[in-house]
C-alpha cells in the first residue's frame, strides 16, 4: 500500500466524518468506480445466505453518504472518457449496478434510488421471458433454509461446508447445479423478476444491461455455447425493457479473452467483470471492474472506496478499439 493510501486510510479512521472523507477523496478527481449490488432487502437466515443482501436502511445510508463525497453517474458517463464531463468533475464519479433477476431490485432498491435521486444499471437475464424459474443459487439458498448446511451438503454428496463454499463448489460443477435444481423442485420456489417489472427500470430513468439467460460461467463454455450465451435473450430483454441493451455483465463476474471477444463481437459497448478495481482512461472496455461493498457501514464504505480508487489496476489482456 502506498504512502498516500496509508495517509488516506489514517485520515478516515481518525475521523469518521463525511467532511474528512471529502478531503481525502478530492485527490482522486476524474477517477471512476463502478459498484455492484445483488439483493437489497431482508437477508436470508444466518448460515443460509448465498445471494449477498444489503438491508434497506444500510443501502439508503450508503447512498446518502456517497452523495456527499462523489458524483453518482450513469455507466455511460463512467466509460465515455473522450466525451464525458466526469474527467472535469471536482469529485470522483461512481456508478451503481445491480445483477440478476431478483424481485428485490424493484421492491426495495428502486424506491431508494428514486428517493435519493441517483441513476443505476440493472444487469438482467430476462428468465421470466423464457418461461424459466429461479437461478440455481437461489435454489441452493432455498435448500439451505429448508435443511441447513450439513443436510444440504449430504444431499449434494459433497463434504460439509459453509453456504459460501457450497456455492463455489456448485459454481464449478454443472452436475451439482443440476442436482440442486432437482432437490429444490419440491420446495417453495424462490421468486424471480417478472416481465412487467423489467420496464419499470427504464421508465424510472435506469439502464438495463444483459447478464445472459442461463448465467453460466462463460470461460467454461465451448465456442458454440459461448456465442449462444451472449446472444440468446438480448433482444427479448430489450423488447421487454422498451430500450436497447448496450452493456453486458459477465455471470459470476468471470471473463477471459475468448469470452470478452465474444461479447464484443455480439455488438455490446462494454462489459463488466467482478474485479474490484477502478475505471481509468485506457481500461479495456470489455474487462471493466466492479466492486461489491456489501452491507458495510458508511465509515468502512468511505475508507475502502478511497483505497479502491488508488489501487493500481493490472494490465488488461485485451484492448478495446
Amino acid at each position: 500500500m502506498s504512502t498516500f493510501v496509508r495517509r488516506v486510510a489514517a485520515t478516515l479512521l481518525r475521523s469518521s466524518t463525511v467532511s474528512r472523507a471529502v478531503r481525502a477523496l478530492a485527490h482522486v478527481r476524474g477517477h471512476r468506480l463502478v459498484l455492484v449490488y445483488h439483493r437489497v432487502g431482508p437477508p436470508a437466515p444466518p448460515g443460509c445466505e448465498v445471494v449477498p443482501a444489503v438491508p434497506v436502511e444500510v443501502f439508503r445510508a450508503q447512498l446518502q453518504a456517497l452523495c456527499e463525497v462523489v458524483d453518482l453517474v450513469t455507466i455511460d458517463e463512467v466509460i465515455a472518457f473522450d466525451r464525458s464531463p466526469a474527467g472535469h468533475r471536482k469529485r470522483p464519479a461512481v456508478a451503481l449496478t445491480f445483477d440478476d433477476d431478483l424481485p428485490s431490485h424493484a421492491e426495495y432498491a428502486l424506491p431508494v434510488l428514486r428517493e435519493v435521486g441517483v441513476p443505476a444499471a440493472f444487469f438482467l437475464s430476462g428468465r421470466a421471458l423464457h418461461g424459466l424459474g429461479p437461478y440455481w443459487f437461489q435454489q441452493l439458498e432455498a435448500l439451505l433454509i429448508a435443511y441447513g448446511e450439513r443436510r444440504t451438503a449430504a444431499l449434494l454428496r459433497v463434504p460439509e461446508a459453509r453456504a459460501g463454499s457450497l456455492a463455489q463448489t456448485c459454481e464449478r460443477r454443472a452436475d451439482l447445479r443440476h442436482r440442486v435444481s432437482e432437490l429444490a423442485a419440491g420446495l417453495s420456489t424462490p421468486a424471480i423478476l417478472e416481465r412487467d417489472a423489467i420496464a419499470t427500470f427504464v421508465a424510472a430513468g435506469m439502464t438495463v444491461g444483459f447478464h445472459t439467460v442461463d448465467h453460466d460461467v462463460l470461460p467454461d463454455l465451448d465456442d458454440t455455447a459461448l456465442e449462444n450465451a451472449v446472444l440468446r435473450g438480448r433482444e427479448d430483454l430489450a423488447a421487454a425493457a422498451g430500450a436497447a441493451v448496450h452493456y453486458f455483465a459477465y455471470p459470476h463476474g468471470k471473463a477471459d479473452m475468448r469470452s470478452a471477444l465474444a461479447v464484443r463481437r455480439a455488438g455490446f459497448s462494454a462489459a463488466f467483470t467482478g474485479r474490484a478495481q477502478p475505471v481509468r482512461e485506457g481500461t479495456d472496455l470489455f474487462h471493466l471492474g466492479r466492486w461489491e461493498p456489501g452491507p458495510i457501514g458508511v465509515d468502512d464504505l468511505l475508507l475502502t472506496m478511497a483505497v479502491r480508487f488508488h489501487r493500481a489496476a493490472p494490465p488488461s489482456p485485451l484492448r478495446s478499439s
